[in-house]
């Protein structure tokens, strides 16, 4: 499937106490005033789980799954209640879902549940500050629907609702209604430690999505192995041959009349979480790294400085693109499709649909050219490619109930029907697939376990699917499960096998990775401050580092940088997440 091809990161919205939705009335009574009576009683919560217990359906036959395979499986679901029940959900306006309401899914969904779902759009993708603004003021105003679908709140939003009792802690809910889910994450045994707020309550119905190329793709770098071929040199492993390589592009003008670019990159593509790697682990934005249980900024370790030294003299040297802090994707897409040849040595980018246009049809599309790099070693030895094994898997805020909500548990029952296989292969990719025969093979070389005869895209599953706005699970196996057409292959193989072969074995130990935490509502206000701060300091001077606007040789502006940093609030900013890491680990 061609999407989460940017990896998914710590959303880290700029609210502040008035900004964070409902700071400002934080008894929580004013915010309940659209309910109805009874609507919000533990009464009533208690009622609701006195209905049975859901078991597991037994599954389906005649499905080939890989052998060993961990994920979701097809079973024989009914539904969910005998009479329609309707609830209000609100979600995020979207060109491929269409009208919710007449969206192909959501009429198949609503026949095989009963459930009938009142939806209410929103401008916006869902994660942004339009669409959040939005939901707070509606929230503000009292003005709550049953649940809210694919509006992404924070860790810390769901944490500030849910002790203000206007989320329902599904913690018993799932426990009852969710077997699917039970089931995932027992898969995943770190999903129910990061759906847990520092209350020890779950105030959201999670997402699970094991994309193994996501893991590595905020430092995925790719270079032209037919220069490479031309120029008579190997695939660099050092930072020393990396700079030789781009040299002989630059001499030998592999772009013509001058044109070529011997590395480009663009500012939605941070070269920091390649080049660092090669000096200290850095994952990037926002740039914490937990050693030894303590946690610490990389941009401000001296080997963060030795690598803009490094970048700073590829940058005079006319080696890495003059734009590149500055050019859009479009920009760099522009270079990457440049007619009559390539121009590009290398980029920095997420995957090849980032800077060209990919031909899944022609053998000999440009696209093949590129090929993903190994992580660069230092001078010192380093080598990483900054793997994230937490943020990317588990999306926390898929399906939030709130207290207005009568019957959580169908609600519940709901989300975790759309966690079966084959409602998971309807949900985000729609009705045009088919289960794989014995010895078709998958995109990890295994057996397979669906397929589509058509090439899938965004056009061809309009109006037909949630896009990737539902519950779904969607496991490593189950993605790597999608069978290859030998006669049609896709970019999904090359990108799984140099993800495995270049990036894997080099990624940091997992205790090194900063989690996602959940903050309180005064930290949280003081880390949107603070942190946004940061972010525009440490972007802006790397950019100014490289381009020679300020010089990383020059002590003196060293130390005003770092002194800038400090000024703006690195100490009590680490302070906030030294605590917040302390709670996410209990």
């Amino acid at each position: 499937m061609h999407e989460d091809l940017r990896p998914a990161e710590l959303k880290r919205r700029s609210f502040v106490a008035g900004a964070l939705g409902i700071a400002a009335t934080a008894g929580g009574s004013g915010l309940l005033s659209g309910c109805s009576s009874g609507e919000a009683t533990a009464e009533a919560s208690a009622e609701t789980l006195n209905a049975p217990s859901v078991q597991l359906a037994p599954p389906k036959t005649g499905i080939n799954y890989p052998p060993g395979y961990i994920g979701p499986v097809a079973r024989r679901q009914t539904a969910i209640v005998n009479e329609p029940v309707t609830f209000t959900v609100v979600v995020p306006q979207n060109l491929t879902v269409g009208d919710w309401s007449k969206n192909e899914f959501t009429r198949w969904m609503e026949q095989q549940t009963g459930i009938r779902i009142q939806f209410r759009q929103v401008a916006g993708t869902g994660d942004d500050p339009e669409t959040m603004t939005k939901v707070n003021a509606m929230m503000a105003a009292g003005d709550i629907p049953d649940a809210f679908l694919g509006i992404s709140f924070t860790r810390s939003q769901l944490y500030l609702y849910g002790a203000q009792n206007l989320f329902v802690d599904l913690t018993p809910y799932l426990d009852k209604y969710a077997p699917n889910l039970q089931e995932a994450m027992q898969d995943y045994p770190q999903a129910r430690k990061l759906m847990v707020s520092p209350d020890k309550g779950i105030y959201s119905f999670p997402d699970i999505n094991d994309c193994y190329h996501c893991r590595a793709s905020n430092g995925r770098t790719l270079l032209n192995s037919e220069w490479l071929r031309k120029v008579g040199l190997a695939t660099p492993t050092t930072t020393d041959e990396f700079r030789e390589v781009l040299t002989a592009f630059k001499k030998a003008d592999l772009g013509g009349r001058g044109k070529t670019i011997p590395f480009g990159g663009y500012k939605d593509a941070p070269l920091d979480t390649y080049f660092m790697n090669a000096f200290l682990y850095n994952p990037g934005d926002p740039w914490l790294v937990v050693t030894d249980g303590k946690v610490e900024a990389t941009y401000v370790q001296d080997e963060w400085r030795e690598a803009l030294k490094y970048l700073h003299g590829l940058y005079a040297d006319g080696l890495l693109a003059k734009d590149i802090f500055t050019a859009t994707e479009d920009q760099m897409k522009r270079y990457g499709n440049s007619p009559g040849g390539p121009i590009l040595g290398g980029a920095r980018a997420y995957y090849w649909g980032s800077f060209l246009t990919i031909d899944q049809e022609d053998p000999n599309a440009r696209w093949h050219q590129y090929e993903t790099m190994a992580p660069l070693k230092g001078p010192g030895g380093v080598q990483f490619a900054a793997w994230d094994y937490l943020k990317v898997g588990v999306e926390v805020s898929t399906l939030v109930i709130t207290r207005k909500c009568k019957r959580p548990d169908l609600l519940v029952r709901w989300a975790d029907f759309q966690l079966d296989l084959e409602v998971v292969l309807r949900s985000y990719a729609g009705p045009d697939f088919r289960w794989s025969a014995k010895g078709d093979k998958g995109i990890n070389g295994k057996q397979s376990l669906y397929g589509f005869d058509s090439t899938w895209n965004s056009d061809s599953t309009k109006g037909k699917t949630w896009d990737q706005y539902g519950v779904m699970y969607r496991s490593g196996d189950f993605r790597l499960g999608e069978r290859v057409n030998p006669r049609k292959p896709t970019f999904e193989s090359p990108l799984y096998e140099q993800t495995r072969d270049q990036l894997f074995a080099h990624k940091q130990p997992m205790e090194r990775q900063f989690p996602p935490v959940t903050l309180e509502a005064d930290q949280a206000a003081q880390d949107a401050e603070i942190g946004l701060n940061l972010k525009g300091e440490v972007t802006s001077s790397l950019a100014k580092f490289v381009t020679g606007k300020l010089d990383p040789n020059d002590d003196g502006q060293w130390r005003d940088y770092t002194g800038r940093i400090r000024k703006i609030g690195l100490a009590p900013y680490l302070d906030i997440q030294q605590a917040a890491y302390e709670t996410y680990q209990g």
